[in-house]
């Protein structure tokens, strides 16, 4: 809350990702890798770009039984969005996404816990 009053959500921050001067929203990236038939849940966030100012990171759950691949998911995006809002990384996992106490998935322990970019294959672009 500010000197005059007004209160801010600083936590709803880290779901706009900054992305080679557009503003994506985390939403719209989760939304779009959704929509893949063997993606259960995602979570979406901004990674540390040493050419811009964000990156964007895609963590999804994997339907039980498919054998979804990064390439897979990365096509997937690649003819559903545009350029900007493709991600650069992406990790796929069987575990569940973790979760805050309201029952959100916590980007930030995603995002904080100790993955930099240098431990994702970029594939090829």
């Amino acid at each position: 809350m500010d000197e005059d009053g007004w209160l801010y959500f600083k936590h709803r921050l880290n779901e706009a990702i900054r992305r080679r001067g557009e503003n994506i929203s985390a939403y719209e990236v989760e939304t779009l890798a959704e929509v893949h038939p063997d993606v259960v849940e995602s979570a979406a966030f901004g990674m540390p770009s040493e050419f811009t100012e964000e990156d964007i990171m895609v963590v999804v759950l994997r339907r039980s039984g498919s054998t979804l691949t990064p390439a897979d998911l990365l096509d997937h995006f690649r003819t559903r969005a545009p350029r900007h809002m493709v991600p650069r990384y992406l990790e796929i996992t069987d575990a569940p996404l973790p979760r805050t106490p309201t029952e959100k998935i916590a980007r930030s322990i995603l995002q904080h816990r100790g993955i930099t970019p240098d431990t994702f294959d970029r594939g090829s672009r």
